[in-house]
């Protein structure tokens, strides 16, 4: 059985709070470094049976940034830190799980399958427009068009190969920051940055009524 990363002390979470009340440059950086995975550790043991293994990762990053954008926010006699966030991470946890749900519900699933070309590339970009939109297809168009009409709503060459990634089933964080040109960040900046990028596309593709499974 994997052990889990031991949680930091009270006094360590303490004194790196102390240092973001005082607005030091690196308070942020080394709060986040050091509840992190931690903190991803106890949620995925209270929940070890999340849809995508990277749902508690997203919730943590994002409760973690929301805190130190705002760290006066916390009231310390309501108990210790570590609780606070836990409690925090929780609910939003059991949120974005009941979002999950009704996603589900109205989009049509996506599962990535690899086709060989003769070359011996994959055929990504057909699957996914196979997939996309099956109105349009009914409305006699093509998947061109369909591909067509989707690198018109993501120009971007990054975007449209973070799109890919997403499509092909990739889960690690270092595949999209070399997309991204970001991998000379320290790695809770890349996850942040990769997060957004990938949040902001997924509400691109949900224009076509399509769920990417990040299996």
């Amino acid at each position: 059985m994997t052990r889990l990363l031991p949680r930091p002390s009270t006094d360590q979470v303490n004194a790196i709070y102390q240092r973001l009340l005082a607005d030091e440059p690196d308070a942020p950086n080394d709060f986040i470094e050091l509840l992190l995975d931690p903190l991803i550790e106890a949620l995925c043991a209270r929940f070890p049976n999340l849809p995508h293994p990277d749902l508690a990762t997203d919730v943590v990053i994002d409760a973690l940034l929301r805190f130190v954008q705002s760290p006066e926010k916390y009231r310390p006699e309501r108990g210790e830190l570590w609780n606070y966030l836990y409690m925090d991470v929780q609910g939003d946890l059991r949120n974005a799980l009941a979002k999950e749900q009704r996603r589900q519900k109205k989009e049509v699933p996506f599962d990535p399958v690899a086709h060989d070309r003769p070359d011996g590339n994959t055929n990504v970009e057909e699957e996914v427009m196979r997939r996309l939109d099956f109105s349009s297809l009914q409305q006699g168009r093509d998947a061109q068009a369909i591909l067509n009409q989707l690198r018109r709503e993501i120009p971007d060459p990054y975007d449209w190969q973070v799109v890919l990634l997403m499509f092909s089933g990739e889960r690690h964080t270092r595949a999209f920051a070399a997309v991204l040109g970001i991998e000379h960040l320290p790695m809770v900046m890349q996850r942040a940055q990769v997060k957004k990028t990938k949040d902001r596309l997924r509400l691109r593709l949900k224009r076509y009524g399509v769920k990417v499974h990040e299996q």
